[in-house]
């Protein structure tokens, strides 16, 4: 034996002389025997119970037992304790019994000291392998011991790779009972298209004394693939003959999905920081840049290598480097940090930037680092900028058209004024009042129609256009015309904005409007009534060829004075607002107009809110001049547009150098016309808020849009 390890023998011999004799040739043989002599079976009982023993060796013939009798009982308390006879009766019937009997060896005695070499090998052998077995056995129960507790499922496999056995885990794992699974091949718990791969690996295992930790696909009961974790691990003799061969494994399916969502999310967050306006950045402690995203790239235009490891300080402007290194202190101390300082290009142009930092923690709480955000000053002060020219703009332009601002939250009813609106009210609120007190500016005969207005706006979510009077503090009673839209959110309407614009001086003008229509109405068309009536009397007396073209005259001042009240109606034209099927009034239209042998082709099909009578007088307007300027034969086309609707013809067309005075009141190009109706159009679109315009239609005659139609 190799091993320094002491071997405590016992010997049993009737003769005491010999046992000293024996004992002390052992021991000069090998120093690892330690020999204990003994005379008779009795007493190598008694010494076996009371001390610890790796060998006895014991004579043959003795008085009391003789040594194969002494043998039957030291195998009923030491089983597998090595026992050999070392006996001088050399007979061969004593020699079969005694290795029927199982003793571990038998030795004659024999003159010469060579024999007590020969039984010292005899011994060292014997324990030998009685204490590799003792191994073994202790070996094997451990891993007994390590099957039922291991918290991993565990295999054991043969040779030839088929399951030996399996723990609880293993079966709770694989769904596979220990019954269904043992006796079956490897092959069994592997999917067909990596059999290969793992075959290798078991034949690798068999020559190699190494232990092999794989992640590998692996089958269940039910037939489900799992990602299992594998440890598999051949257990060696000293000699490297195979003991056992086992493994360990878990199923890591949910931490390889995990993983795999890790990565997933890794990149998904790169992708959205690289699609940031702003620079992205993680520094160390030391100002270290350990990641950025893609803007710092390209706003400083260094590449990735040149940024990897670069201390962020020299990103800038050498004059602000205290600074940096101020703000990563106060973010390590306080958690978080702001500072602006000049970011230097490759280029060596400097850009303003603020830098807001945060104390950046892992899991367990322990500082890893800085993270943050740069932004462009630069862009921002634009902005800044640009938001206050549009609120400047939008100021000059309320207060040049005497226009203000409101807006309504129709779940709080809070209500917001622009300042414009304030200057119109005369009043000295901090902020607008709640929509009740909010109302109460108006006279209060008119209040309701604005309160039933905004009901009705959010009620059936449509658009409101009213007028109501104000008496501001100083007396002077002010008319407003209030306009509100509704904004909608998941269908329902969550607030209103709108405009409040004086109205005032074009209220006084209609007035004046509404005077001379009465001078018209009353002072003209009184006289004309008696040159009319003074004609028929005329006519009864005498037949002269001048009166006709007196009758003729009477017409054309009678559709004069019909023109200039329509034109003195101005905005007050539009009133009711209705749903309006363009295709059908078009048509209603053609057949109330005077059209000869004129054609019309309808394809209209748009549908809009308008004052219907007005829109009636548009289209029949426009006809009629079709007629009258484009021929008895003309053909006159109505169709729809994306914001509005035309009205086109096959005519002679207007000259381009006459088309912007075909609006003016008087303008006609023919002895017919009072020159007013093309004027009334304009008036009728702008009274809706539309836009009315000229162009050659595609035959070449006139063709008229109207735009801007909601």
């Amino acid at each position: 034996m190799s091993t320094s390890t002491p071997i405590r023998v016992l010997h049993v011999d009737d003769e005491p002389e010999f046992g000293d004799m024996v004992a002390e040739f052992l021991e000069r043989e090998d120093a690892q025997l330690d020999v204990t002599s003994v005379t008779s079976a009795a007493a190598g009982i008694e010494r076996l119970d009371g001390a610890q023993f790796d060998c006895v060796v014991s004579d043959y013939d003795m008085p009391d037992q003789n040594g194969l009798q002494f043998f039957e009982s030291v195998r009923d308390s030491h089983p597998d304790l090595p026992f050999i006879l070392f006996t001088g009766k050399g007979s061969e019937d004593v020699a079969s019994d005694a290795i029927s009997a199982g003793v571990d060896d038998y030795l004659q005695k024999q003159g010469g000291t060579g024999q007590y070499t020969l039984l010292a090998h005899r011994i060292t052998n014997a324990v030998a392998q009685y204490r590799s077995k003792q191994e073994i056995e202790a070996s094997q129960e451990r891993l007994s011991l390590f099957f039922e507790q291991s918290p991993l499922g565990a295999l054991e496999w043969t040779e030839s790779f088929d399951v030996a056995r399996m723990n609880e885990k293993a079966e709770e794992i694989l769904g596979f009972t220990e019954e269904e699974l043992v006796g079956s091949s490897w092959r069994r718990l592997i999917p067909e298209s990596e059999q290969d791969g793992v075959a290798e690996l078991f034949a690798e295992m068999l020559t190699e004394s190494k232990a092999y930790d794989i992640e590998q696909e692996t089958l269940t009961s039910d037939g489900e693939r799992i990602r299992c974790e594998w440890h598999h691990r051949v257990v060696r003799d000293e000699l490297g003959d195979v003991i056992t061969i086992f493994s360990k494994f878990q199923n890591v399916s949910q931490r390889v999905q995990r993983e795999k969502e890790l990565a997933e999310e890794r990149a998904f967050t790169e992708q959205a920081l690289d699609t940031l306006e702003d620079v992205f950045y993680v520094v160390e402690t030391d100002g270290t840049l350990t990641r950025w995203n893609e803007r710092l790239g390209a706003v400083t235009g260094h590449s990735d290598v040149t940024l990897d490891g670069k201390d962020i300080r020299t990103l800038f402007a050498e004059d602000d480097h205290d600074r940096i290194s101020g703000a990563i202190e106060e973010a390590i101390e306080t958690g978080t940090a702001t500072v602006e300082a000049r970011l230097l290009t490759a280029a060596s142009e400097e850009v303003s930037y603020e830098l807001t930092g945060k104390r950046l923690t892992d899991p367990h709480g322990e500082f890893v680092g800085i993270v943050g955000i740069g932004r462009d000053l630069s862009e921002r002060k634009e902005r800044k900028a640009e938001i206050q020219f549009a609120r400047d703009l939008l100021d000059q332009t309320e207060r040049i058209a005497d226009v203000g601002g409101w807006e309504i939250e129709t779940a709080t009813d809070e209500v917001f004024w622009t300042e414009n609106l304030f200057d119109m009210l005369g009043v000295d609120y901090g902020q607008a009042p709640p929509l009740g007190e909010a109302l109460d500016v108006y006279l209060e005969e008119d209040r309701q129609r604005v309160a039933n207005a905004i009901e009705t706006a959010v009620a059936a979510a449509e658009s409101f256009d009213v007028e109501a009077r104000f008496e501001r503090h100083d007396g002077e009673l002010r008319w407003f015309r209030i306009q509100g839209k509704p904004v909608l959110q998941d269908g329902e309407v969550v607030r209103l904005r709108g405009a409040v614009q004086d109205i005032t001086d074009h209220k006084q003008r209609e007035k004046q409007l509404e005077q001379f229509a009465s001078i018209v109405s009353h002072d003209l068309r009184n006289p004309l009534n008696v040159a009319e009536g003074r004609l028929e009397l005329a006519r009864e007396e005498c037949d002269s060829e001048h009166l006709p073209s007196v009758a003729q005259a009477h017409e054309r001042m009678r559709d004069l004075i019909a023109d200039l009240l329509e034109l003195a109606r101005g905005d007050e034209r539009v009133s009711a607002m209705e749903l309006v099927d363009l295709g059908e009034l078009a048509g209603q239209c053609w057949n109330a107009v005077e059209t000869g042998d004129a054609t019309l082709v309808n394809e209209a099909e748009t549908h809009f809110h308008a004052d219907q009578s007005q829109l009636r007088q548009l289209l029949e307007n426009l006809i009629r001049n079709a007629v009258e300027h484009g021929g008895d034969d003309v053909t006159i086309t109505i169709g729809d547009q994306p914001d509005g609707f035309y009205v086109a013809d096959d005519g002679q067309g207007i000259p381009p150098e006459d088309r912007e005075q075909v609006f003016e009141p008087g303008y006609s190009t023919s002895t017919e016309g009072t020159g007013f109706g093309l004027s009334i159009i304009r008036q009728i679109t702008e009274a809706h808020g539309w836009t009315v315009s000229l162009d050659t239609s595609t035959d070449g005659g006139i063709r008229f849009d109207v735009t801007g139609v909601a």
